[in-house]
């Protein structure tokens, strides 16, 4: 059953939003407006495409306000936006807004969550200014749009050419997962625009938002161009027929500076969290060991896939060969046996397992009781994909790298390997409990 309708402006905006949550594992289909009922009985995610970016206004809204009220009800309402924000951004948030308040009891608080950002296609708002690849859009070529000229990037006035209703600033300093539960409960505002430099920006907010609603029971609609619906869903724990997917879990011993750029580059592509060990600590003080344990249980047991989870070593090349010969030799296995008395035990079992270097991957196969690595292929050479056998992370996709394997984004394309892998054994795995449900009789497993 659908629990997510997204309401898009045209096919190729659907498409792509869509593409977001399949990545989750969700099933999705883009529909005509007057499709839109057939398909929440097999579909986790409906996107309505409207194609009424060039329609006039008032027309625009009422489409939007017909397709909630026929789909409705949904747990989730996404309108989704243009990355450069032309079209009827104003109208059509605000006959969203309006369609699920008008649905919902009068003492639910709706608010609309409006995070325009794309990072992954130089879309970025700061300061409440929409930017295309460091630019505002009035200074791009957007400027001569033929239909749509963009004059102003503040996407404040944008809302306001078509919409009066009262908007609320977060700036760049507040977007942090500590600091926005509170401040996306402050004010009255229906709409709350949130500046977003980088995808973990949006993954912030999303979470956030879904505390927001899990303590307080506001009720969002999300507006965005893709990112911030399909992160608030997964954080809202939406989706199908099985429990939510966790995250990939990477284990990376290395210290070197190769290791850390390759870091950074994967930082740019998608949501990540990190666990940062300091060995010497690690080897030596037992109540900084259980510091960190917890700190990976809550990671894991809080993080959702696509997201990733990055336990890695902080200290330098230096301060770990200063370290005895004995604590050296065991700080793999000391690193492995932590990851092993957290996963599966304290908290879920990750959707894929990336480790890099031979003695750390040694170790954590080691400590987790794995059988056998059934070898699928090379990402690039010495780094080999596959499938783990045995122990709490049997039939788990993995991923494996020499220490100083690769250049820059090695590390990239190992992920992406590993969560195309982890995607796909979900969607069998979905496909098994609904083909169970199927055939028991049984009431479909709450996600």
């Amino acid at each position: 059953m659908a629990h997510v309708l997204v309401v898009a402006d045209d096919l190729t905006g659907a498409n792509a939003t869509g593409a977001r949550f399949a990545r989750s594992g969700l099933r999705v289909a883009t529909v005509a407006p007057e499709h839109v009922t057939r398909g929440t009985e097999d579909y986790d995610v409906i996107i309505a495409n409207l194609d009424s970016r060039h329609l006039p206004p008032q027309q625009a809204a009422d489409l939007v306000t017909d397709v909630v009220e026929a789909v409705w009800p949904v747990s989730l309402v996404v309108k989704r936006t243009d990355t450069t924000l032309r079209g009827n951004v104003g109208a059509e948030l605000e006959a969203a807004w309006r369609a699920v308040r008008e649905r919902v009891p009068a003492s639910t608080r709706v608010r609309a969550l409006f995070t325009p950002a794309f990072p992954a296609s130089g879309r970025v708002t700061v300061d409440g200014v929409q930017l295309l690849d460091g630019a505002p859009l009035e200074r791009t070529e957007l400027a001569y749009d033929p239909l749509t000229p963009m004059t102003t990037s503040v996407v404040a006035e944008i809302v306001a050419r078509q919409s009066e209703l009262p908007l609320r600033h977060v700036p760049m300093r507040k977007v942090t997962q500590t600091m926005l539960t509170a401040d996306l409960l402050a004010g009255d505002e229906p709409i709350v625009l949130c500046d977003a430099f980088t995808e973990q920006h949006i993954a912030d907010i999303a979470a956030a938002a879904a505390e927001a609603h899990r303590r307080h029971g506001t009720v969002w609609v999300s507006v965005d161009p893709g990112p911030a619906g399909a992160m608030l869903a997964d954080a809202l724990r939406l989706g199908g027929q099985s429990a939510p997917a966790g995250p990939l879990l990477a284990v990376i011993g290395s210290a070197t500076e190769l290791t850390r750029r390759q870091v950074q580059a994967v930082r740019r592509t998608g949501p990540m969290r990190f666990v940062d060990l300091d060995v010497a600590a690690l080897v030596a003080d037992d109540a900084y060991r259980r510091e960190v344990a917890a700190t990976l249980t809550d990671h894991l047991a809080t993080a959702v896939f696509p997201e990733l989870v990055v336990v890695r070593t902080v200290t330098s090349l230096g301060d770990i060969n200063a370290l005895s010969p004995a604590a050296r030799r065991a700080l793999p296995h000391t690193l492995a046996s932590l990851v092993a008395d957290v996963v599966g035990v304290e908290a879920p079992v990750p959707s894929g397992l990336f480790t890099s270097g031979g003695d750390v991957t040694s170790a954590v196969l080691d400590e987790l009781g794995v059988r056998a690595f059934e070898v699928g292929g090379e990402v690039l050479p010495l780094a080999v994909y596959g499938v783990l056998s045995g122990g709490p992370l049997d039939g788990v996709p993995v991923v494996t790298k020499g220490g100083l394997i690769g250049d820059d984004t090695a590390l990239v394309e190992c992920f992406a390997r590993l969560r195309r892998a982890a995607q796909t054994r979900l969607r069998q795995v979905r496909s098994e409990v609904s083909e169970h449900v199927v055939l028991t009789g049984g009431e479909p497993l709450a996600r």
